[in-house]
């Protein structure tokens, strides 16, 4: 077999990062950014790395940042969109998990959580115990568009009223700002807005630290727009754009019922798809639509936007745990299912 492990360490970083932006399970969710963002939100405790080489060459690598449960000082691991390894070759993630298991053992976690890009008819070796996460982080269901479309054919795969939104927003004569280096004043707006577009649609945004962490953390990646009517900023959004994945994260947009019928965000997001197509990406990820025949699902009232621009439906598995101590993990899941 003559698979080595290894932990990731500055000195790997530049490798690493190739590693996981030329994959086609890798994302930012696994790139050494990616650790330093998490490093700056609260609850969040150390993020080890680890890895799985052959002949000198990176086969498998993962990101775990470690959970608090908020409980008896307890805390699991999670892998977002991780492991990065070969679907076809299981051998070397066989060989990373068996590894990684034995240290987040040694460092007392309860249990060890991941997400991968996997395909619903993709399995992931038999030889441990892998049960359905209580807890999904990342979406089961996106709708993604293929960028290597020409972009007159990304626009007429568009729904009919996707299309008249653009066109009715350039009438208004609205125009887009794209920002790398945010100010606090853009941040500022963007909360702004971001506040009114949950108060309306009922969700849970963050603290305006976050996006600043975000945005500063994820830079070049992380990118941040506007969408300005006679000198307002009616709609905003935070998108990342890096390797072959465009992902778009954040919307926010004016409760003003005057702006609504403007349609600002939908020329937004025609920008950052444009965008998305200038920087070399190959999709563009809505990052979360409703699952098919679930019309009451928490996505169901974005989902409908967002199928306005047509592309096509990408379903993963949901996210996984292996526990590491039976009783505290048990006990958690039991606490989750109280919850629900």
């Amino acid at each position: 077999m003559s698979y080595s492990f290894f932990e990731y360490t500055k000195s790997v970083q530049k490798e690493w990062d190739d590693f996981v932006k030329h994959h086609p399970l890798g994302s930012i969710h696994q790139l050494s950014i990616w650790r330093k963002l998490q490093q700056k939100i609260p609850g969040r405790g150390e993020i080890l790395g680890f890895g799985v080489k052959k002949n000198g060459k990176i086969l498998a690598t993962t990101f775990c940042v470690k959970m608090e449960t908020g409980f008896f000082g307890k805390h699991w691991y999670y892998s977002p969109r991780g492991p990065v390894f070969d679907i076809e070759n299981p051998e070397p993630l066989s060989f990373l998990i068996e590894k990684v298991l034995s240290e987040l053992t040694a460092k007392k976690g309860i249990f060890w959580r991941f997400d991968p890009y996997l395909p619903p008819n993709k399995t992931l070796p038999q030889n441990f115990q892998i049960e359905e996460a209580t807890q999904d982080y990342q979406p089961t269901d996106t709708l993604e568009i293929d960028l290597t479309l020409p972009k007159d054919d990304i626009l007429a795969q568009m729904k009919r009223r996707g299309r008249n939104g653009i066109n009715k927003a350039l009438k208004k004569e609205v125009c887009i700002e794209t920002i790398t280096k945010p100010s606090p004043q853009d941040i500022e707006d963007f909360y702004r807005l971001s506040n009114e577009t949950t108060d309306r649609d009922g969700f849970s945004g963050h603290p305006i630290t976050y996006y600043h962490h975000f945005l500063k953390e994820l830079n070049p990646y992380a990118v941040l727009f506007f969408a300005t009517y006679e000198g307002q900023r009616i709609a905003s959004a935070i998108s990342t754009f890096c390797g072959d994945k465009a992902i778009y994260y954040f919307g926010a947009s004016t409760s003003n019922r005057e702006y609504n019928k403007i349609k600002a965000p939908t020329l937004l997001q025609w920008s950052m798809i444009q965008y998305a197509k200038s920087q070399g990406c190959k999709t563009y990820d809505f990052l979360g639509i409703s699952p098919e025949n679930q019309p009451d699902h928490a996505y169901a009232g974005i989902s409908q936007f967002k199928h306005g621009f047509g592309g096509y439906r990408k379903c993963y598995q949901p996210g996984k745990e292996i526990t590491i101590s039976p009783f505290w993990h048990g006990l958690y899941r039991f606490i989750k299912k109280l919850k629900k």
